[in-house]
């Protein structure tokens, strides 16, 4: 497993509370900055990937944050 490919943990809040933490495994995407690759994940993809692990969020004001644990 490279470095790029880590599995992050993401916290679910809804209206400022916590929700659930799930294990996510997508790919970031390397993008320079200030001269270093670093791992960019798509917003978009980790919404739809809480949204199929969790349905009854679908559509309501959620936040994902990454955990401050390790996977």
């Amino acid at each position: 497993m490279t470095d790029m490919a880590k599995k992050v943990l993401l916290d679910v809040m809804l209206n400022g509370r916590f929700i659930c933490q799930l294990k996510y495994d997508g790919m970031p995407f390397p993008e320079l900055i200030d001269g270093k690759v670093v791992p960019v994940y798509d917003s978009e993809d980790m919404a739809r990937f809480v949204f199929e692990k969790r349905p009854s969020l679908r559509g309501k004001d959620i936040r994902i944050e990454f955990s401050s644990q390790k996977a």
